[in-house]
C-alpha cells in the first residue's frame, strides 16, 4: 500500500500520537470490536479530515487483530461496502464509549 508523504509525516508526529491515545482512552483502551483486547491502533475511517480528526467521526479504537480484519480487501478496498463498515464501526465506537463510561461511573459510585 503506497502512503503519501503527508500521511507518513502525520502518522509519525507527536500530535497524531496524542490524538490516537485520546481516541483510545475514550474506550478505556479497549478495542471496539473485541472488547476483551486492548486497543493498540486508532483507525482512520476517512482521511478527509487528516490533522483535524475527531473520534467517532474520523477515527475509532481497534486492537491489532481488529485493525488487520478491517483492512482486509473485502472491507477496506470495496467502495460499495466501506461506507457500511464505517457506519458499523462508528456505532461500535459510540456504544463502547457509553459502556466504558458507565462502568467507570459505577465503579466510582460503588467505592463511595
Amino acid at each position: 500500500m503506497g502512503y503519501s508523504k503527508e500521511y507518513i509525516s502525520w502518522i509519525n508526529s507527536k500530535e497524531w500520537k496524542s490524538k490516537s491515545r485520546k481516541c483510545q482512552s475514550l474506550t478505556n483502551n479497549h478495542c471496539i470490536l473485541f472488547p476483551w483486547l486492548n486497543s493498540r491502533h486508532c483507525h482512520h475511517l476517512s482521511y478527509r479530515n487528516m490533522t483535524r480528526e475527531i473520534p467517532v467521526r474520523d477515527t475509532v479504537a481497534l486492537s491489532v487483530t481488529a485493525h488487520n480484519i478491517v483492512h482486509w480487501k473485502i472491507f477496506w478496498k470495496n467502495k460499495k461496502v466501506r461506507p457500511y463498515i464505517n457506519y458499523v464501526l462508528r456505532l461500535c465506537m459510540i456504544f463502547s464509549i457509553l459502556f466504558w463510561s458507565t462502568i467507570g461511573l459505577l465503579i466510582k459510585y460503588l467505592k463511595q
